[in-house]
């Protein structure tokens, strides 16, 4: 009876330890919390004048640029003098209310991560490089 004690014992150590594993290894960033699926675009201004250019509406282009996003790694930026980024990136819902934005490097930046979209919030800088539609 004790060794069969023991045995679930191991088991239940075994099983919690990978769940809390398993957890930990699907991380996200909740950049965009509940609104990830609800990004019907992406408006593209002037980092320094806010001057409009462009709009991106292509909704596979948007879905999979989220998940990058939501999933990449990071590079704080918190103790850095960083240069303005060229662009913000403003991902906007069906009723053009902003969800979260970005600042978009046209060139990619080596801090930590190699990527070109920083977020004030996390004080941060993205892996991600995919680039944006812009001209």
């Amino acid at each position: 009876m004790k060794l069969y004690k023991t045995f679930l014992t191991k088991r239940f150590v075994f099983f919690s330890l990978f769940s809390a594993l398993l957890l930990a290894g699907c991380g996200s960033n909740d950049l965009f919390g509940d609104d990830a699926e609800n990004v019907a675009s992406i408006e593209v201004r002037d980092y320094d004048s806010d001057e409009f250019i462009t709009t991106i509406t292509d909704s596979s282009f948007i879905d999979s640029l989220v998940e990058e996003l939501e999933t990449a790694d990071t590079g704080s930026t918190a103790n850095m003098d960083l240069m303005n980024p060229e662009y913000t990136a403003l991902f906007l819902d069906s009723e053009e209310q902003v969800i979260q934005s970005f600042g978009y490097y046209v060139d990619e930046l080596s801090l930590g991560v190699v990527g070109r979209y920083h977020s004030r919030e996390l004080g941060a800088l993205l892996a991600v490089t995919t680039e944006l539609p812009i001209e």
